[in-house]
């Protein structure tokens, strides 16, 4: 999409409605020293915080490496993105209206807007599905594997929101599409399903799985861990990269262990997903 120039009034609005420390705290841990914020600077390698973050200024200085600006500036450096688009990002998460200089556009910029919203709905939906799917016959296997193999508890599986994808080729495309009446498009966009290679129609991405559930920083289901309960491979299969979720941004379980990080100033990091939800099971957050 060529996204259009933003309307000034909706610059000014995300502007005043930005609260950087919220924003920067996504990506650093920040402690409160004084009326400031202290953290490792983003932007290079350091091992004693020099990155200061100001609320009453809504700006950001790094002592070691000059880096500087607001959460806009911020979100582009990080991120290699364009102005434009952290701001559309930025009026989405702090629900600001969005006005452009070129009307005949607004209306696309407004139905890409929706297409992520739907994204986000689409992925809510079947996340619980499969976790629905869990508790039903078809996916004792899979339960049986949590608790007995993973010695997972009821509460544990519940706060992971761990599910199960049933064996059949259309499941999970039946449910969404002819049940829930999602868009084709959409649904296929969200990574759920495939088009088969030889004659038409799709089938699901995700058969006779345990499904891990992957989640923003906001703790939205943006894509899908799975392991096989079969003989099929990959052992492990992801979601792939959807308008939502990018692998290399993407960090497992950072939306359960964000506050526990904030206030320890300290983050273990493991290799698998039963890696981190097994910690959290003992009380490691």
């Amino acid at each position: 999409m060529n996204i259009p120039r933003l309307h000034p009034d909706t610059i000014q609005d995300v502007k005043q409605r930005v609260d950087i420390v919220e924003v920067i705290g996504d990506y650093v841990v920040l402690k409160k020293r004084g009326k400031d914020y202290l953290g490792l600077c983003p932007f290079h390698d350091e091992k004693s915080p020099s990155f200061s973050v100001s609320p009453a200024k809504q700006m950001y200085y790094c002592f070691g490496c000059q880096a500087g600006g607001n959460a806009f500036k911020f979100l582009m450096e990080l991120g290699k993105r364009s102005f434009s688009d952290v701001v559309l990002d930025l009026a989405r998460r702090y629900q600001v209206p969005v006005q452009t200089l070129e009307p005949e556009q607004k209306k696309e910029l407004q139905r890409q807007l929706s297409l992520r919203e739907q994204l986000y709905e689409i992925m809510a939906v079947a996340a619980g599905f499969y976790h629905h799917t869990l508790f039903q016959p078809q996916g004792k296997i899979a339960l049986d594997y949590l608790l007995q193999k993973r010695q997972l508890s009821p509460e544990t599986i519940q706060q992971f929101q761990l599910g199960y994808a049933p064996e059949g080729w259309e499941t999970l495309y039946r449910y969404l599409i002819e049940q829930k009446r999602y868009p084709l498009a959409a649904v296929e966009q969200a990574g759920l399903i495939r088009a088969r290679q030889t004659g038409s129609g799709y089938y699901d991405q995700f058969r006779h799985r345990l499904m891990i559930p992957i989640r923003d920083g906001q703790g939205r289901a943006i894509a899908f861990g799975s392991r096989t309960l079969g003989q099929d491979e990959p052992k492990y299969l992801n979601s792939p990269e959807t308008p939502l979720f990018h692998k290399g941004k993407t960090l497992f379980g950072l939306d359960q262990a964000k506050t526990a990080i904030q206030k320890t100033d300290q983050a273990i990091l493991v290799e698998g997903y039963f890696d981190v939800i097994a910690l959290h099971q003992v009380g490691i957050q």
